[in-house]
C-alpha cells in the first residue's frame, strides 16, 4: 500500500507540473492566434506544430488527473470519514478530465469555422475553460505534498462506504452535467448536431461515474465481503429506485407533451441523454438522501 501510494504521488506530481508549464504555452501561443484567426489569416506550418503540442500537453493532462483522482479514492477508502476538500477535488478533477475533450472539440471547431469564414465564438470559452484546468492542476500537486494524512486511515476496511458515498456524489455531478448538456439542445437546436453532441454527451459525461462504480466494484469483489451493500444501503437503494422509477415516468411523460408538435424536433434525438441522466441523477440524490437518514 505504501509503496504504491508512493508511486502515485510522485507520479501525480512530475505528470501534473508538464502540463502546467504547456498550459502557460497555450496562454501565449492562442494570443498570437486567436487575432489572426478572427481576422482569417492563413494559419502557418509552426501554428499547426503548435496546436500538436497543445494536444500533448492535454494528454498530460488526462495523465495527471486519472492518477490524483486515482490516489485520492484509493486514500478515501480506508479513511476514517471523507473530507470536504478531497470530495472537492474528486469533483473537480472529474469536471476538469472531461473538460480535456471540450478543449478539443473547441479547438476543432474553431479549425472548421476558420476555414469556411465563419465566426469563431469558441474562443471566449477556451481560456476560462484551461484556466479551470490550471487550478485544478496545481491543486492537485498542492494535495500530493501535503495532503493524505496517515492519520486519518483505518487499518482495514470492513465495508467500503466512502468509495460507495463518492460515487453517488459523481453521480450526482454528472447527472446534472448530463442534463444540463441536453437542455443546450432546446436552447440552440439550430447548433445541435445529433451525430456529435448528443453521442458525445452519452459516451463521455457517464465516464468518471462508471469508472468510479467499476472501483468500488472490484474492490467488493476483491475483499469478498457478503453481497454488495449492507442493510441500510440495500434499503437506500430500493427507495432510490422507486422515486427513480417513479420521477422518471412524470419526466419523460411531461417531455412527450411539451414537444408533441415537434417531436421529431431534438426530442428525437435528446429522449435517452434526458432519460439516464435524470435518472441518475435522482438515483444518486436518493442514495445520498436516505444515506443521511436513520433505518
Amino acid at each position: 500500500m505504501k509503496i504504491m501510494d508512493r508511486f502515485l504521488k510522485w507520479a501525480g506530481i512530475l505528470i501534473g507540473i508538464a502540463p502546467l508549464g504547456f498550459f502557460v504555452f497555450d496562454l501565449l501561443f492562442f494570443q498570437d492566434l486567436r487575432p489572426r484567426m478572427v481576422a482569417f489569416e492563413p494559419v502557418t506550418a509552426i501554428d499547426e506544430n503548435k496546436i500538436i503540442w497543445t494536444g500533448v500537453g492535454l494528454l498530460l493532462y488526462l495523465g495527471c488527473c486519472s492518477v490524483s483522482l486515482l490516489r485520492m479514492v484509493n486514500y478515501l477508502r480506508r479513511a476514517k470519514k471523507v473530507n470536504f476538500i478531497y470530495l472537492a477535488s474528486i469533483l473537480a478533477g472529474a469536471v476538469a478530465f472531461l473538460f480535456v475533450f471540450a478543449d478539443i472539440s473547441l479547438l476543432s471547431d474553431i479549425g472548421k469555422q476558420h476555414s469556411y469564414g465563419f465566426p469563431q465564438p469558441e474562443w471566449s470559452l477556451i481560456y476560462p475553460i484551461m484556466a479551470y484546468q490550471f487550478i485544478v492542476g496545481a491543486s492537485f500537486i498542492l494535495i500530493h505534498f501535503f495532503g493524505f494524512s496517515p492519520d486519518n486511515l483505518l487499518d482495514a476496511v470492513v465495508f467500503d462506504t466512502n468509495i460507495y458515498l463518492i460515487a453517488q456524489y459523481v453521480g450526482l455531478l454528472c447527472g446534472f452535467m448530463g442534463l444540463t448538456t441536453a437542455a443546450l439542445g432546446y436552447i440552440f437546436p439550430g447548433a445541435w448536431n445529433p451525430n456529435i453532441h448528443t453521442v458525445i454527451t452519452l459516451i463521455l459525461l457517464p465516464l468518471p461515474y462508471c469508472l468510479v462504480t467499476a472501483y468500488w466494484l472490484m474492490t467488493k469483489l476483491k475483499d469478498k465481503t457478503p453481497g454488495l451493500f449492507d442493510e441500510k444501503q440495500q434499503l437506500d437503494v430500493g427507495r432510490s429506485a422507486f422515486w427513480t422509477l417513479v420521477l422518471d415516468v412524470v419526466i419523460m411523460s411531461g417531455l412527450f407533451v411539451l414537444n408533441l408538435k415537434n417531436l421529431g424536433g431534438v426530442t428525437s434525438v435528446n429522449w435517452l441523454p434526458i432519460f439516464l441522466f435524470s435518472s441518475l441523477l435522482i438515483f444518486s440524490f436518493g442514495n445520498l438522501y436516505f444515506g443521511q437518514q436513520k433505518a
